[in-house]
C-alpha cells in the first residue's frame, strides 16, 4: 500500500482534512446554501442594469485590447458586454457554489481556485470588472463614485452572510449590542440582521448600477440601525 494511500486512510489524517474543509469549504446549511446562491446570482446578473442605461452610449463594436490568434483586435459587440459577460459570472458562480457543494458533502477540501473564489469571487468580478468595462466602453471614468458604492454594497453582502447564523464564538458578531441583555435572542438578532444587510448590499450595487447615488447611503444607514431595532423589539 502506497504512503499516500495510508495516509488517507489515517483517522488523524482524515480528522484534519475535515477541520480544514469546514474551515476553506465554508461549509453551511442547505437554507443558508441556496440563500447564497440566489443572492450572489442577482448580484453577478446586476451589471446588466448599468450595461442598459448606458446603451446608447456603447458603442456596436467594443474593442478588448486583446489580440486574438489572427493578430487583430479581439473586439466584441454591445449585446456581448451588456448581457454575455454578467452572463459568464451566473455560469461561472453557479459551479463554484456546485463545487463547494460537492466538496461539502465529502468533506474534503476545494481545490484552490475554488476556495479562492468560494461565494463571492464572482460577484465582486462581475460588479467591479463587468461594470467598469461598461463604464469604459461609454466613454464614462471608472472612478471613486461608482467603486465606492460598489464596494460598500459588496461589503454588506460578505458581513450579511456571516451575520446571518453568527455563532457565538465568532470574533465577528453583533455581540457587543447585546451585553448587559441576557433576555435578547443571539441567533433572531443576527438572522435579521443578516437578512437586512444582504438585502441592503443587493440594493446598493443595484442603486449605483442605475444612477441614483442616494440609495447606498440609505443602505449603509439601514444597516447601522437594524441591529439597534431589532435588540429594542426585543426588550
Amino acid at each position: 500500500m502506497s504512503a499516500q494511500r495510508k495516509k488517507a486512510l489515517d483517522p488523524a489524517s482524515r480528522q484534519a482534512e475535515m477541520e480544514g474543509a469546514r474551515l476553506f469549504g465554508r461549509h453551511v446549511s442547505r437554507t443558508k446554501g441556496r440563500l447564497l446562491l440566489a443572492v450572489t446570482l442577482v448580484c453577478c446578473a446586476l451589471p446588466i442594469i448599468l450595461g442598459l442605461r448606458l446603451w446608447d452610449e456603447i458603442p456596436e463594436v467594443v474593442e478588448t485590447g486583446l489580440i486574438g490568434m489572427d493578430g487583430r483586435d479581439d473586439s466584441l459587440p454591445r449585446a456581448a458586454v451588456v448581457f454575455a459577460l454578467p452572463g459568464l459570472m451566473c455560469l461561472l458562480d453557479l459551479l463554484a457554489h456546485y463545487q463547494l457543494l460537492v466538496n461539502q458533502k465529502r468533506m474534503t477540501v476545494p481545490k484552490a481556485h475554488v476556495r479562492l473564489v468560494g461565494r463571492w469571487g464572482f460577484p465582486i468580478i462581475s460588479v467591479l470588472f463587468c461594470g467598469g468595462m461598461m463604464l469604459q466602453s461609454a466613454g464614462r471614468a471608472w472612478d471613486l463614485p461608482f467603486v465606492a458604492p460598489c464596494v460598500l454594497g459588496l461589503l454588506l453582502l460578505l458581513l450579511g452572510s456571516h451575520m446571518w447564523d453568527c455563532p457565538r464564538e465568532s470574533r465577528i458578531s453583533l455581540g457587543f449590542a447585546l451585553a448587559g441583555r441576557p433576555g435578547a435572542d443571539w441567533d433572531g438578532v443576527h438572522h435579521f440582521t443578516g437578512g437586512v444587510w444582504l438585502a441592503a448590499g443587493l440594493l446598493a450595487v443595484a442603486g449605483t448600477m442605475a444612477g441614483v447615488s442616494w440609495i447606498a447611503a440609505a443602505c449603509g444607514g439601514l444597516a447601522l440601525i437594524a441591529p439597534a431595532v431589532c435588540v429594542w423589539r426585543q426588550e
